[in-house]
């Protein structure tokens, strides 16, 4: 069993000004879960956690091939292009 954070990436971009890249943890996952059972935590995660970037507009969420997701704006309006990316990691000990 292995021990896990879920991670938020946050990427903005505001009227061609240089992009921001800011990564936070959303939560870490207590206990001795197996992958399984942090996926399922992953997902609640992203269905629920709302971005400051995105906070103001409509977004939708789309799980990716390598099971994180991306929380992106449903319209983009042209000024603000921002994404964020919500995946599960794992502490590898030595």
């Amino acid at each position: 069993m292995s021990t896990w954070l879920i991670l938020m990436e946050e990427t903005v971009t505001t009227d061609g000004s240089a992009t921001t890249r800011q990564v936070t943890t959303v939560r870490p996952l207590s206990g001795n879960r197996t992958r399984e059972e942090a996926l399922v935590e992953l997902f609640k995660a992203a269905r629920s956690h709302v971005p400051d970037s995105l906070r103001s507009t409509a977004r939708m969420a789309w799980r990716d091939a390598d099971g994180s997701f991306w929380i992106l704006p449903r319209n983009a309006n042209g000024k603000v292009h921002a994404s964020c990316n919500i995946r599960l990691v794992e502490q590898i000990r030595p």
